[in-house]
């Protein structure tokens, strides 16, 4: 698919995805879209530099930082419109990512990675000391309530959501650009072994410097519209240790080395952080990222990604829709799963006022985990992985049907339950056909590599 042809693809799910939101008319929807879209630019402005090169950047949060700051820079200098401060803020982290490519040139793997963390470290030191940006007390970044765009008085979460959207078409667009072009061959050649790459005369050195500048550059622009998202900034939430962790946790998880790899799993990890926050508190989504991120490692070092891929290349003989429905019911299932555990903690963490609450919460959390393992033994061509699947999800519809006759799911609900149902439905039907189940004849498994891509 040519580049034009993606970018307007691209840009027409963006419509799409920003009429639907206004079609919930719900601020909420917003301020959360917000969040895993900034999420979607971080992952892959990271994947540039980290899953493209292999050179792993623990400074994440100083590049988003910078954005955010030359934000509240420019508000108290000369208010500009947040178009104008994402270049800005773009081009100030462009070019402290193009320093620290030229001064980090010689350090590789660990030692990279930790030299990226003392920017971060050094920086929030300049922020915190330099008063004119409020220093250690942070500053307030006043914003209208609405704002006029073409003529319309749009509310202003609208407003910075949109932009963030537009942004986030841009970075993918760019990483895709970059995977597909020589640029993009020179950075796998560094990451795949960068001697060879400079003894077979590869500019090692301005691609790395190019590499690192447009991760910083994307970065910045991330959080140039931070300040008034939240109304007030502080060092402790832009150089949040949340922006480093999830930065390298969801391309690693949607897998790396590929453009649509962060693009899942900021989705992905994105809106379970979202959905914690409301079921049970924002104080558990750097452990949900840390379980999923070891789960990952030790199970599927190249993510979700890698797993379908390496299924899809075990599985080349059979038939094409069979491949793409257990992918499908591989993905429902592991999506499935996490919202059931999820929502499980809260009834299992009632304690003995309401044993039975408690008894349900842990019978839920187990179906939760089932529905998880059915999704790795479906992608991995386990033999029990189709009939567990079935069984699972018969036993989620059970679970369900009996929640709401016992009224812990509230009415009101039937449609979202119906749907759910239906799709189990389908889904234990198909995995028990024939011709699917015969892909499963034989417990040969898929060989998991222990060496993930983003190796230096």
């Amino acid at each position: 698919m040519r580049s034009r042809v993606f970018l307007l693809i691209c840009c027409a799910v963006a419509i799409l995805v920003f009429a639907l939101a206004r079609l919930i008319d719900n601020n909420y929807v917003f301020f959360a879209g917000y969040v895993v879209l900034q999420f979607i630019v971080l992952a892959t402005a990271w994947n540039i530099l980290g899953g493209y090169c292999g050179y792993v950047n623990f400074g994440s949060a100083a590049f988003f930082a910078l954005g955010a700051y030359t934000t509240v820079f420019f508000h108290k200098v000369y208010q500009l419109p947040i178009p104008l401060l994402i270049v800005l803020g773009g081009i100030v982290s462009g070019l402290v990512g193009f320093g620290m490519g030229y001064l980090t040139l010689r350090l590789r793997g660990a030692f990279f990675a930790i030299a990226t963390l003392a920017l971060a470290v050094v920086l929030q030191t300049l922020i915190v000391n330099w008063q004119f940006v409020g220093g250690s007390r942070g500053a307030y970044v006043i914003r209208p309530n609405t704002i006029d765009v073409l003529g319309l008085a749009v509310p202003y979460i609208q407003y910075l959501f949109l932009l963030m959207l537009l942004l986030t078409v841009a970075a993918i667009a760019t990483a895709r650009t970059i995977e597909r072009s020589r640029l993009g061959f020179g950075f796998a050649t560094i990451r795949d072994d960068e001697l060879a790459a400079e003894a077979c005369g590869v500019p090692t050195l301005r691609l790395k410097l190019i590499a690192t500048t447009v991760s910083g550059a994307l970065m910045g622009m991330a959080g140039a519209p931070f300040p008034y998202y939240l109304g007030y900034l502080e060092p402790s939430s832009a150089f949040g240790l949340a922006y480093a962790v999830n930065s390298i946790a969801m391309p690693m998880i949607g897998g790396t080395g590929v453009w649509i790899g962060p693009l899942i799993g900021a989705i992905l990890l994105g809106t379970i952080q979202q959905i914690a926050t409301v079921t049970i508190s924002s104080a558990v989504n750097l452990l949900i990222v840390g379980v999923l991120l070891v789960a990952f490692v030790i199970i599927a070092p190249n993510g979700l990604i890698g797993l379908i891929q390496d299924f899809l290349k075990a599985t080349a003989s059979r038939w094409r829709v069979a491949q793409i429905g257990v992918v499908a019911i591989a993905t429902y299932c592991f999506v499935l799963g996490i919202l059931v555990v999820l929502i499980s903690i809260p009834w299992m963490s009632s304690g003995a006022a309401d044993r039975m609450l408690v008894t349900m919460g842990i019978a839920t959390c187990t179906v939760g985990i089932m529905l998880l393992v059915c999704s790795y033994a479906l992608l991995t061509l386990q033999r029990w992985g189709a009939m567990l699947t079935a069984c699972s999800l018969a036993a989620a519809i059970a679970g369900t049907a009996l929640l709401y006759l016992v009224n812990v799911i509230k009415p009101g609900s039937e449609g979202i339950l119906a749907t759910c149902i239906a799709i189990a439905g389908i889904s234990v039907w198909f995995v028990l056909r024939s011709d699917v189940r015969s892909i499963y004849d034989k417990d040969v498994g898929i060989p998991m590599s222990s060496v993930p891509r983003t190796g230096s």
